[in-house]
């Protein structure tokens, strides 16, 4: 989002709800991939989020209605459901949200003061806290019905399997948004083959792709409606998957079989909902129109870097908060004067 683009017609109540309808695509694509227990969470974060911030608001003697139906919370529990597994135990979200709402939004005073967005560093920490969790995307088991879906999701993620009550097994990972990438990183530190890596992968998680990639077009729906209503500027998704994608063209043509095509970077993991949602919130990205350009750019670059060289499948929440570090140092040195004066 990006304040200087949206008409005076929208106040943040409506930005944020126009934005979490924009979500909507791309949630029920999960939903649809992945089953009810994405829901669930999501729905999870935002009560939890909801109450945090409640008792942030009681505790400091803020008024609690102007606050928290804002909506700003209900968008950052939205954004953080949607880029974890939902397999996380409930204890994990609750961890999360603290995060989110306590630390990285009102220890630095609130909606429009933070200076990292808030749906990240509760990403980041939950990746650094629970690796093995946050990299298990499990499979909704078509052969369920729609009542023994939500059951088994409830029980994943209140009693993490101990009440799992019917014979149909669930495989971690089997599922999962890092698997790809992963794949193709490891095998090129290893120098396999990729050409013929890449068949057997695809003949073994064909779904898997195509999962990811109808999800990220989701996004990019969603994304190109937030631009028609003029709530995001494009600066930033245009720059982003304009770097992401010359960097990954690049490699990708020195040698296709360790550099996974450009394509593939731009509709697998986080990158679309990171384009339009994460990257261009109004708060943590620069306020100037070429450190836009810049911010986005420098996201791309490390998105790249990181999934090709890292230990980390996607890079989509270092690179964002890396970006958030130094848009003061980009708006201090690529200020606009206002009008009929210079820069000083």
């Amino acid at each position: 989002m990006n304040i200087l683009y949206i008409s005076n017609a929208y106040d943040v109540r409506k930005i944020m709800i126009l934005v979490i309808l924009a979500c909507i695509p791309g949630l029920c694509t999960e939903i649809y991939f992945f089953g009810y227990g994405v829901l669930i969470q999501m729905l999870l974060f935002i009560i939890i989020s909801l109450l945090f911030e409640l008792i942030i608001l009681k505790i400091r003697r803020k008024n609690i209605k102007n606050s928290l139906f804002d909506c700003s919370s209900v968008l950052t529990a939205v954004l953080l459901g949607l880029s974890i597994p939902f397999v996380l135990p409930w204890w994990m979200i609750i961890f999360g949200c603290f995060f989110s709402i306590v630390i990285s939004k009102y220890l630095y005073g609130g909606l429009g003061q933070n200076i990292f967005n808030p749906a990240m560093i509760a990403y980041v920490v939950l990746l650094i806290s629970f690796p093995v969790h946050m990299s298990s995307w499990n499979e909704k088991n078509s052969s369920l019905s729609f009542y023994k879906d939500i059951k088994n999701s409830i029980n994943l993620i209140l009693f993490h399997q101990k009440k799992y009550d019917f014979k149909e097994k669930i495989y971690p990972d089997s599922f999962t948004e890092a698997t790809p990438l992963d794949d193709f990183k490891t095998k090129s530190h290893f120098n396999y083959d990729l050409s013929q890596e890449e068949l057997l992968i695809k003949k073994k998680t064909k779904n898997v792709s195509i999962a990811w990639k109808y999800i990220n077009i989701s996004f990019l729906i969603g994304g190109l409606f937030l631009l028609y209503k003029n709530i995001i500027c494009w600066r930033i998704p245009l720059s982003f998957l304009s770097s992401l994608f010359f960097f990954s063209s690049t490699t990708y043509f020195y040698s296709q079989n360790i550099f996974c095509s450009p394509l593939f970077h731009l509709f697998s993991g986080g990158t679309m909902i990171c384009a339009f949602f994460i990257a261009t919130d109004p708060v943590t990205t620069s306020s100037t129109k070429i450190g836009k350009i810049f911010f986005g750019s420098i996201m791309g670059f490390l998105v790249w870097i990181i999934r090709n060289y890292s230990d980390y499948p996607d890079g989509i929440g270092f690179s964002v908060l890396f970006a958030n570090m130094i848009v003061p140092l980009m708006d201090a040195y690529l200020k606009t004067s206002g009008y009929g004066r210079k820069n000083s």
